[in-house]
Order: structure tokens, then C-alpha cells, then sequence
């Protein structure tokens, strides 16, 4: 008797869930019939029982205000405004591949009822958009997390994207095909991709890699190496210097910018932006940048005109960037 209790109070919470929202409510009758065809039939003292039970245990059970009284679900543990900004990211990222976005979404409507997940499927575009090919990246994360848990590095093999002799994308290995021993500092999440942060073992040196790029990766026999560095490292820092997480060596640059961008800065830089002097309707700004191809990419492709006033080194190298793309 009591595990047929137990059996129905969890079918009719699984129900409500379902097929109840704040546009949706349905009666006493309505909610018995559908519990019927499952197979569970209780009188109207059951039914209040039950309702009160799960109103106790934490569900937010509402009722509406009419002639016949009807219940639904108000409260979830994700609202929908929350469901649509989750799908959001699930969707833009490129991290994901396609078959595990189009999962993780349907896991995600999931949590609300059949009509507020048919709501959700009329804004979820992801067949055109740029994804990853990589289904191992799942089982990458974990053996980087667990590593990370167990205080060890991660051995694994690397690779980039070259056109072969058909003229077709096709995946090359880097460093010959061997393996990369790192020690993993941390994970970074930019710009729709998901990246490993760690000491490389063999060049001794911070290095970032694309996980949805690795492959073969195991926990290594080895322990991680944990130098006066990683006592003082800063992942989120770490993360803004590198622009879409193309390294290059950092130095102090000073930019003159128009006001307009000031915003802009400020959200790549943090409020860590130094404001250095202001000039009529521009701003001399200063941050700690990883001086790259990428960095430079980054201020041609801003609607306002920036300009390199220190170092002069990195200004002449910003030259010589837009020369070599004139020659192109």
C-alpha cells in the first residue's frame, strides 16, 4: 500500500511538471482521468492528501481563482526566461557539436512543460551554425578534471586543421604526432570554445590548447608540476590578455581610442583598464596585453580608428601587420 502511495505521488509530481504552467492549469477531474490510465485511482480526499503532500516537500503548486478550481506548476527550478538564455549559449557555442547541442537542448526543455518547451523550440536555430566535429571532447573534459582532482598532468596529442591534396579539410597532429604532457592549471571558456590552461612539460612554458583539438587524452603516471607560477596564477587574467587565445609575449601597450570605444575596452580589459589621459573626445588607455597577430586583428576590426602610441616596438609591428595584409 505504501509503495503504491509513493509510485502515485511521483507520477502526479512527474505529471504536474509536464503538463501544468501558468497557461495551462487543469481540474481535479482532469489530473484523476489522466492518472487513471496509468493506473492509479484515488477518490478526492487522496487527491487533496497528495497535492498537500507535495506543497510540503517543496513544489510551488498553485490553484486558480474560479468556478472550477484548477492546478498547475508556478515555480520551477529554472524559469523560462532562464531555459531560453541556457539554450542560448548551448546553441551559439562551437565547443559543442551539433548532435550534442541538439541533446543537451531537448535535455533542457525538459525541465519545463510540454507547451513552454514548444515555445522554446521556436527560437532554437542551430543547423547553419559553425560547430565542432569532435564527439571525444566530452570524455577530453573529464580527464582533464580528473587529473586536475588527482593532482596529475594529461598526455594527449594535438592537432590543426590543413587542406590536402583532394583540396579538403583534413586534421594534421602538431609536434610530429607525439604526445603533449601538460599540467593542467585550469580551464578557460572564450570566445564559444573550451581551452586547457596548463605548463607544458617539455618547453617549460604556460601554454593554451582548444580541447575540441585533442585527442587520445589520459591521465599521465605523473604528477603535476606546480612552480612559483601557479601559486600566483590567475586564470581570468590570464584568459582577457589573450585575444581568441592566440598567444604572444605580453608587455604593457598604451592605445589612444575615441570615447565611443570606451566601452568596448573596458569590456575587453576589465576595470583593470588604466585611464592614462584624455584628449578632448579620446582617451589614452594602457593594459598588460599578449602582443599577437590576433591583437592586432582586433583593433582593425573596431569601427573607430586606434592608434599604438606605446611602445613604439609594438607600434612598428602593427605597421608592418597592415603592410603585409596591403600585400596580400
Amino acid at each position: 500500500m505504501a509503495s503504491e502511495q509513493k509510485k502515485r505521488l511521483l507520477y502526479l509530481r512527474e505529471y504536474l511538471l509536464k503538463y501544468t504552467d501558468e497557461e495551462h492549469a487543469l481540474s481535479r477531474i482532469e489530473i484523476e482521468q489522466a492518472l487513471a490510465e496509468k493506473g492509479f485511482e484515488f477518490g478526492r480526499k487522496t487527491f487533496y492528501d497528495d497535492i498537500n503532500a507535495l506543497k510540503e516537500s517543496g513544489m510551488d503548486i498553485l490553484s486558480t481563482k474560479s468556478d472550477t478550481v484548477k492546478y498547475y506548476v508556478g515555480n520551477r527550478e529554472f524559469q523560462l526566461s532562464e531555459l531560453k538564455l541556457l539554450i542560448d549559449a548551448v546553441g551559439c557555442s562551437r565547443f559543442f557539436t551539433l548532435k550534442k547541442t541538439e541533446e543537451l537542448i531537448s535535455k533542457l526543455e525538459c525541465l519545463t512543460s510540454v507547451y513552454q518547451a514548444e515555445l522554446l523550440k521556436r527560437q532554437v536555430f542551430v543547423k547553419n551554425r559553425v560547430k565542432s566535429m569532435n564527439e571525444t571532447i566530452y570524455y577530453a573534459i573529464d580527464t582533464i578534471h580528473n587529473a586536475i582532482n588527482l593532482d596529475k598532468a594529461v598526455c594527449f596529442k594535438y592537432f590543426k586543421w590543413i587542406i590536402d591534396e583532394n583540396n579538403k579539410p583534413a586534421m594534421a597532429f602538431k609536434h610530429q604526432g607525439n604526445l603533449y604532457e601538460v599540467s593542467p592549471w585550469g580551464v578557460s571558456w572564450s570566445d564559444g570554445n573550451y581551452y586547457l590552461i596548463g605548463f607544458d612539460h617539455k618547453d617549460k612554458i604556460i601554454k593554451h590548447f582548444r580541447v575540441d583539438r585533442m585527442r587520445n587524452t589520459a591521465v599521465s603516471d605523473n604528477s603535476r608540476i606546480k612552480n612559483e607560477n601557479f601559486r600566483e596564477f590567475d586564470i581570468e587574467s590570464y584568459s582577457s590578455k589573450i585575444f581568441g587565445m592566440f598567444g604572444g609575449e605580453e608587455c604593457y601597450v598604451k592605445m589612444k581610442i575615441p570615447s565611443r570605444l570606451v566601452d568596448v575596452f573596458v569590456d575587453q580589459f576589465g576595470s583593470s583598464l588604466d585611464i592614462c589621459g584624455n584628449y578632448d573626445d579620446s582617451y589614452v588607455v594602457g593594459a598588460n596585453v599578449a602582443v599577437s597577430r590576433q591583437f592586432f586583428a582586433w583593433i582593425l576590426g573596431l569601427s573607430e580608428p586606434v592608434a599604438i602610441v606605446y611602445p613604439p616596438e609594438v607600434n612598428e609591428e602593427m605597421k608592418s601587420f597592415v603592410e603585409s595584409i596591403k600585400c596580400q
